[in-house]
Parts: structure tokens; C-alpha cells; sequence
């Protein structure tokens, strides 16, 4: 199993990039010359950002909307993906001082050349504060992409397509 190791990063964010209801997120690391990005699903943003904030409470630390620096943790676009994450973990030591996140790569049966030449696991060392501004951003960037949903149904309305409710023609496809 190969594997990726920025002990510690230099940066490291958790965000989208794309219009609501078609965005693509990431995780995107960088230590010194060396960058990488994991495309990940929207639910993978929001449970770091959920298990950042568990782990950070236990050692007294809250965090805040004044941790949001939007500018700074932004999504370097353009996006070279190194791979699709699949299974993420998110620990720290016992002082609460160190944090790694660790991002298995995604098997993928229909793209079994994918890895050949690339790490399948990632981990991803930080300190207190960049966990603080992880957790804060991966929060902000999953909130900013709600699309406005249905007063009928109470599903998501896409901006372009807009979306077949079912209470109004009671027929319409069962989507998300």
C-alpha cells in the first residue's frame, strides 16, 4: 500500500468548487513543493468539520465564525485530482496539540488503472489552529452551496433545472 505523508502540512482545506447542486469537493493539502487534491463526497467536508469541532471541544477549544478565513482556505482552483477519497479518519493526541486526517483512496472496479502510480492512503498532520480553520471553512464551504428547497416536497431546487415535485404532479422521479 502506497502512501502519502505531509508531516506536518504547510495548508490544508476542506471545500467545493462549482455552483450549488454541482459541486465538486476536496480536500487539498500542500507541504512545501508538493500539493495534492482528494476528491471527496459533500457528506466526507461535513463530517470532518462535525468531528473536528468533537475533538477540539474536548480539549476546551470552540470554534467559531470568526475562525472562517474564507480568503485564505478557499480551494486552489484549478483542481488536478490526485484521486477519489474513500473511507477518512480524523484523530488527535492526547494533549489535543497534533491532529492527522487519513483519506484511503476509493477502489474503484470500473477504473482498476486509476492507483497503479499513486499513494492509496493519505495522512495529513496539523496543528491545533489548522484543525480550527479546517473545521471552520469545511462548515462554511458545506452551508454555502444550500440550494433553496421545495415549500411542497422539501427537496433541493437546482438553480438551472429547477425540479419535478412530486405534490405537484403527484408523478414525478423520487430524487434527492
Amino acid at each position: 500500500m502506497a502512501e502519502l505523508e505531509f508531516d506536518p502540512v504547510d495548508w490544508i482545506t476542506a471545500g467545493a468548487i462549482g455552483e450549488p447542486g454541482r459541486r465538486t469537493f476536496y480536500v487539498q493539502a500542500r507541504r512545501g513543493d508538493e500539493f495534492v487534491a482528494i476528491v471527496v463526497e459533500k457528506g466526507q467536508v461535513a463530517g470532518i468539520a462535525r468531528l473536528a469541532q468533537e475533538l477540539l471541544a474536548r480539549v476546551g477549544v470552540t470554534v467559531t465564525p470568526d475562525d472562517l478565513d474564507e480568503k485564505a482556505q478557499r480551494v486552489v482552483d484549478p483542481v488536478v485530482s490526485a484521486w477519489r477519497g474513500g473511507s477518512m479518519n480524523l484523530g488527535m493526541d492526547a494533549e489535543g496539540d497534533r491532529f492527522v486526517l487519513e483519506i484511503e483512496a476509493l477502489d474503484s472496479d470500473d477504473e482498476p488503472d486509476l492507483l497503479d502510480d499513486q499513494p492509496t492512503v493519505a495522512r495529513f498532520w496539523m496543528s491545533r489552529e489548522q484543525v480550527v480553520k479546517l473545521a471552520a471553512y469545511a462548515a462554511y464551504a458545506v452551508q454555502a452551496g444550500a440550494r433553496e428547497r421545495c415549500r411542497l416536497c422539501g427537496r433541493p431546487i437546482d438553480p438551472v433545472d429547477g425540479h419535478v415535485c412530486p405534490a405537484m404532479n403527484g408523478h414525478g422521479p423520487l430524487t434527492a
